[in-house]
């Protein structure tokens, strides 16, 4: 006897959800997000690698730019972009983190590392203790996931942590993960 429904490789999203919506563009989302970045195009990426196209495809080199032209020492000067890649900004071993952080901006472009996400971020962040603010790096697909649905659902800034998790992804790194940011 023949399966009337036979498995395929497609993961099913619940109906109802959230992304759903988004895909099918029925989604209000904020200007100032969708001003720099194509948060449909980026879900129809990390869902299905399609290449990810960026609104504003100069973005990026004039970030760099007027941070550059804003330096106001001339340690800053020579500061060559103060964007941290997460990998390395946070210790191999579960439970490192950022401790508590509001992610208050992001910037999503194509990746064109050969494995992993199809895309990745520059997030823009404020210690939620001190103050002291920090751009990192990441394509963690969870991460992109979690942000995604953040400024989806209206919860951003996003208040949070950057966390390792107990489980390493294929390269042997423990991942990441957000939680919460009063979690010790």
């Amino acid at each position: 006897m023949t399966n009337p429904h036979p498995p395929t490789h497609e993961v099913a999203i619940p109906a109802g959800a959230t992304i759903n919506e988004l895909l099918a563009g029925k989604l209000k989302l904020p200007k100032e997000v969708t001003a720099v970045i194509d948060v449909q195009g980026w879900a129809r990426s990390l869902i299905s690698h399609e290449i990810y196209k960026e609104p504003d495809p100069d973005y990026l080199a004039r970030l760099l730019l007027l941070q550059t032209l804003s330096a106001e020492s001339l340690d800053a000067l020579f500061e060559q972009g103060q964007i941290a890649k997460l990998q390395e900004a946070i210790p191999n071993v579960p439970g490192a983190g950022t401790g508590p952080i509001e992610i208050y901006d992001l910037y999503v472009t194509d990746s064109d590392f050969g494995e992993g996400a199809p895309t990745y971020l520059i997030l823009s962040t404020r210690h939620l203790e001190h103050g002291t603010e920090k751009r990192y790096t990441t394509g963690a697909t969870q991460i992109q996931a979690q942000v995604m649905l953040a400024i989806c659902k209206g919860w951003w800034p996003l208040k949070c942590q950057i966390s390792r998790t107990d489980r390493k992804d294929k390269g042997d790194r423990y991942m990441f993960w957000l939680i919460p940011p009063d979690t010790k």
